[in-house]
Parts: C-alpha cells; structure tokens; sequence
C-alpha cells in the first residue's frame, strides 16, 4: 500500500503547498507544523535539503514534528530532485536515491519525495527519468512532481509542441500514480482565466481517461501576484470545490510563505513578516471545513463526467448526458459531475461555478 492508499483508507484528503523557505526560517523549523495543522494542511513539505551542508537531523525533527499531528510531509532532498541531475548517468542518480531513502525512506510521516517542478526544454527528458527512478525505487511513496498549467504560451516557454503529448509521454516513461499540475486560473485577472483553468483541467481529465487507477492533483493559488485582486474565503472555497469536481484527490497551495515581496507577492497566509494574515484564517476555515464535509468521501470516489450548465468552460460539455441526472435548474451557472466509489454506487455533485450568485440548484433526476 503506497501513501496514497493510505490516505484514501484513512479518510484524509492530501492537501500540501509549495516550500521555498529556508531551514532556520519561522518556515523550516519543527515548530512551524503547528503553523500548517492550524491551516488545514494535512501533508506538510520541508526546505530543500542539501546533504553537503544541512544535517539530516534537521529533516528527521521536521518527520517527528509532522508524526506527533497525525500529518505526512513531502520531503526536497537535493538528491531526489531532477534539478541536480542534469550531469548524471542514471545509476549516479539511482545512488544517490538510494542514500535518501536510507536516510529518511523508513519514516512513518514521509509521504515522498519531491522529484522537481515543470520540466521544461532540456530538463524534460531528466526529469521524466527522475520520475521513474522514485516510482521503481519507492513505490510505498508518492513523489511530488509538478507540470506547467496548460496554456498557449505555457507550451511555449515549456519548449513544447503538444501538451499533452508531453503528459503522454511522461506517462509512458515514468508510470506514474499520480498526474500533478499547477493551476492558478481561478483567481487569474485575465478575461480568460477561468476558461484557462478549466482548459487545464480538460486535458488531465483527458489524458488520464485510459488509466481509471492513475490519480489528479492540482496546485491552487493563495496569495496573490502581478495584477491579481486580495484572495478571500469566497476564492479559496471556489478553487477548492472546482477542483475537487473535476476529480482531483489531492492540492497543494502556492504560497503560503511570503519570500519574496519585491516579486509583488502580497497577503499571503503568512506573510514577510512571519504573522498570520487574514488570508490564513479564511484559507484555514475553507481547508478545515472541507476536509470534515467532503475529504473521506472524494479520496474513496472516482471521477467520471461533467456537464457546465448556464457558462461553458474548457471544452467540456454543456448538455447533460446522463444515466442519473435529467436536468438541473438555477439562476446561476452550475457544475454537476458524477463520481462512483469502489462498490459501484453513484455519487452526484452540484456546484455554484460563479462568484456572485447564489440560491438553490433543483435537480430533477430520471425516474
């Protein structure tokens, strides 16, 4: 049983968020796991960790801290990161693998490794190996290793021709658990930024359709930059329902550290000054109330369909075509999916796709 299993025999529902913080920071100490639980985060992620310069202790007091709140935590080990194998054989990084594992593998809080962040150009081909190298050599693990939201110009700067030839492919090369990608459309400024999200979306639905046992995770937006607008309860709920409709098992959040505020990073849940923000108590009440509504029941679910009712988006479809459900009436635009849990009983969800409106949806089903 890998840490995905578990959680889903668990009743938990992973939610993570990206780490950029150094070890000593009000971010990288034992200390700050009391931080994450009060936010809602169930699957912590330590500082990178450089074995030439931190010792490993340091990464095992952040395990123990994580194990006494009943958490998991993602562990950056330079040696598990496709970023610093760009000049190594594959036995070279299959060594220093092993060394990481020997040093940490064993630990009950460890959920994995992380194994990089949106491969791209040269780094495509290193990191899709890296990949593979966690899956073959921890396979009780699941590797954090994320790809770029799907855009027009994220192809682009990916160095790409097809997206989801790229996903394909590194589906062939790594046979993964588990489809990661970065997606912050939501809450983008853009005219068409919750189109992009959902654009995004479409293509993992798509590419992950062949494989019913592969799993979806999405990175999800918490503090704002460039031109967004201050980021409330109301977004936080929006990003977190919408994903989850779409079948996703798992979320990390970006940021939830301040470190660089010259980059127009602003508000985050915790912010340059290492205080608490009026963004982390709305952030947490979304996280918190998600989990104890809806987290056992999404992880032992599997995603089958949507419809977009009242505003299409992404390519889905905006008719229903439906075994169970003949019609759904509001004064708002709405997303219904349908799910099936392991014993094959159907589920339905029903969700608000706008910030403003509000009321009641009627379902009208077959029969």
């Amino acid at each position: 049983m890998n840490t995905l299993e578990q959680a889903k025999r668990d009743g938990v529902f992973p939610i993570t968020f990206h780490n950029y913080c150094a070890w000593g920071s009000p971010a990288g100490r034992p200390e700050s796991v009391k931080d994450w639980k009060a936010l809602g985060i169930t699957v912590g992620r330590t500082p990178n960790f450089h074995p030439d310069k931190h010792d490993k202790r340091l990464v095992l007091e952040m395990l123990d801290a994580c194990a006494e709140e009943n958490m998991k935590c993602f562990v950056c080990d330079d040696r598990g990161g496709y970023g610093h194998h760009m000049d190594k054989t594959e036995d070279e990084v299959r060594r220093l693998f092993d060394a990481s594992l020997k040093d940490f593998g064993d630990h009950p809080a460890l959920f994995g490794f992380d194994a990089g962040d949106e491969a791209s150009k040269d780094r495509i081909g290193v990191g899709f190996r890296t990949a593979k190298i966690h899956f073959e050599m921890a396979p009780h693990l699941t590797p954090f290793m994320t790809f770029g939201g799907y855009t027009p110009s994220g192809t682009e700067w990916m160095g790409l021709r097809s997206y989801r030839r790229y996903l394909e492919e590194y589906i062939r090369v790594a046979n993964p658990t588990l489809l990661f990608q970065n997606n912050g459309g939501l809450v983008s400024p853009e005219a068409d930024g919750v189109d992009s999200f959902y654009r995004g979306q479409k293509v993992y639905v798509d590419v992950t359709a062949p494989y019913p046992d592969m799993k979806r995770w999405t990175t999800l937006c918490c503090t704002p930059h460039l031109t967004m607008d201050l980021l409330g309860e109301d977004t936080f709920r929006w990003q977190t329902s919408a994903a989850a409709m779409l079948g996703n098992t798992g979320f990390a959040w970006f940021l939830v550290y301040v470190t660089k505020p010259h980059w127009n990073y602003r508000q985050a849940p915790i912010d340059e000054h290492w205080e608490r923000t009026a963004a982390f108590e709305h952030l947490s009440r979304v996280l918190r109330s998600f989990q104890k509504m809806h987290g056992a029941t999404m992880m032992k679910l599997k995603y089958q369909r949507s419809f977009f009712l009242g505003q299409r988006y992404g390519g889905f479809p905006y008719t229903i075509d439906s075994e169970l459900v003949k019609d759904v009436k509001a004064e708002f635009p709405v997303l219904v999916s349908e799910f099936v849990d392991d014993e094959g009983r159907d589920y339905v969800g029903v969700m608000n796709n706008t910030r403003e409106g509000l009321g009641q949806a009627v379902i009208t089903w077959h029969d």
